[in-house]
């Protein structure tokens, strides 16, 4: 085990945390992330160099802004160390090769899905929020490395199954409901999965979001006593994709149709 090599991922890892911070704070509001440069969001003062290391900083400043003293959100050192823990996971299980820049990519995207997702359901918009430019540069990513890997096709029809088979439901459920009941940008986040994982994966995904979708529905509801409380389903996907990337070789030995079925 190469030491420094891990050491250097684990550097990359936080910094590229640092820069979902950025992405999943701006994006939403339409601000540019590169202009102003990076600022404390109730004091506006620009923050220095020092105070932006990735985590470091975060623990130097005991959690709190050097100029107004309040508190730095928990959320981005949580996102750094997070981005940096797949990184090394997805380095020790593929080694660094195709796969390795493959699924870098594919994690960075799912986690800046989901968690701009959680973010904007938790902030003051309407609802979740799925920025369209994530989807149209993983689904493009996906195919490039479909193609390296001689794939094309298996990974085209993962993009088709993935919106298809949320598509569908939602749409019935609508038409009895009158009521939307899932976002398209939930259907095209799964197409985007599809396109990094392939068809085979669609039916151990969508087992994995619907069991967290459910589990999280049951706890949303105890807590807050709303029914009609929305929970964003980004997340369940997101957090579906990453365990298949890891556990890809013992999920495709199960039938997960005959589960389905039954």
């Amino acid at each position: 085990m190469d030491i420094l090599s891990i050491i250097f991922i684990c550097i990359i890892g936080l910094v590229f945390g640092s820069f979902m911070n950025v992405l999943i704070m701006r994006v939403p509001k339409n601000i540019s992330i590169i202009k102003p440069s990076s600022f404390c969001p109730q004091c506006m003062e620009n923050i220095k160099w020092r105070d932006n290391i990735p985590v470091i900083s975060y623990i130097l400043l005991k959690g709190k802004c050097r100029y107004c003293k309040k508190s730095i959100p928990i959320m981005y050192p949580l996102t750094e160390i997070l981005t940096s823990l797949l990184f090394v996971v997805i380095y020790l299980k593929f080694g660094l090769n195709l796969m390795f820049f493959k699924y870098v990519i594919f994690i960075f995207l799912v986690l800046v899905i989901s968690l701009t997702d959680i973010y904007t359901s938790a902030s003051d918009f309407e609802t979740g929020m799925i920025p369209t430019v994530y989807i149209a540069l993983g689904i493009f990513a996906g195919l490039v490395f479909g193609l390296l890997e001689g794939f094309f096709a298996y990974y085209l029809a993962g993009i088709a199954a993935g919106y298809l088979v949320l598509f569908f439901p939602a749409y019935i459920y609508s038409k009895i409901r009158h009521k939307e009941g899932m976002g398209e940008g939930d259907f095209m986040f799964f197409a985007m999965i599809g396109a990094f994982t392939g068809l085979g994966s669609i039916p151990a995904v969508l087992t994995f979001a619907a069991f967290f979708g459910i589990t999280a529905g049951i706890v949303v509801i105890a807590v807050t006593r709303d029914k009609n409380y929305p929970i964003p389903f980004a997340p369940m996907l997101g957090v579906s994709a990453i365990i298949y990337v890891f556990f890809e070789e013992l999920l495709n030995s199960y039938n997960w149709g005959s589960f389905i079925i039954n």
